[in-house]
């Protein structure tokens, strides 16, 4: 089952082209990893994904359905780059979490002992349970990632998509966040990642496409050397043939 269809998507800031004809897509239990250099597009294909931002042509469904029209959210868990929270509010780690229930809940109901079950056990999954009555402006940029991680699963979707996950943690987190995504994937969840770490996602991806305006490679099994992927970032806007294993993805 494809659970993300992107079909020769174009998008651009004003005059300025951020993507051009991309298709990709992801099947169910896949964990995709997205790699590229600085301002390739990244960030703004998951926005797109994800209906922040709205494609010049070209189409996007989640679960079959266009995503101007999805309205099934819950299913889908999102960890922006940036957090999205106000750090100058007092909220504790839980509530924080807690707050992801609300795709299912919705934010004028009261929340429920599943719901605080739920980012209980989200929170011990990132391993940040004993920070539950912390502000979240007190912790670390990296415990700060783990509690947004921690948000997004509190929903229990089905598609988590996560933009520089690795961004401000330690190695040790790195590798924490690493078997994390290891027993997700074992769980059927499917997901995005885009990151600047190819060694990381040599582990955690089952399937690689390296962007700059177009998809410039893909592989659908293994990890393409580093040294193919550091020339990659080098090339801006040369297209690399390393070709599609399988069709999945090109351009």
């Amino acid at each position: 089952m494809t659970v993300i269809d992107i079909n020769n998507v174009h998008f651009t800031y004003g005059c300025h082209p951020v993507l051009d004809g991309i298709t990709l897509h992801v099947e169910e239990g896949e964990v995709v990893g997205v790699t590229g250099p600085n301002g390739a597009g990244k960030s703004t294909l998951l926005h797109l994904v994800m209906g922040l931002l709205r494609p010049q042509s070209g189409e996007i469904k989640l679960f079959g359905v266009p995503v101007s029209k999805f309205k099934a959210w819950y299913r889908v868990g999102f960890v922006a780059q940036q957090a999205s929270f106000n750090r100058s509010y007092p909220a504790t780690v839980f509530e924080v979490v807690l707050s992801g229930r609300a795709a299912l809940r919705g934010f004028f109901r009261f929340f429920g002992r599943e719901d605080r079950r739920c980012a209980e056990e989200a929170l011990a999954r990132v391993g940040m349970l004993q920070h539950r009555s912390a502000l979240i402006n007190e912790l670390s940029g990296g415990q700060q990632r783990r509690v947004l991680i921690a948000r997004a699963l509190a929903a229990r979707p089905r598609v988590l998509i996560m933009d520089e996950p690795t961004a401000g943690v330690d190695a040790a987190t790195m590798q924490q966040l690493g078997e994390l995504i290891g027993e997700l994937r074992g769980e059927g969840i499917t997901m995005m990642l885009v990151s600047h770490e190819p060694e990381w996602l040599t582990a955690v991806a089952s399937k690689w496409v390296c962007l700059d305006r177009k998809i410039c490679s893909c592989n659908c099994r293994d990890y393409p050397e580093i040294s193919i992927w550091r020339n990659c970032m080098l090339s801006r806007g040369k297209k690399i043939s390393l070709g599609c294993a399988d069709g999945v993805a090109g351009g």
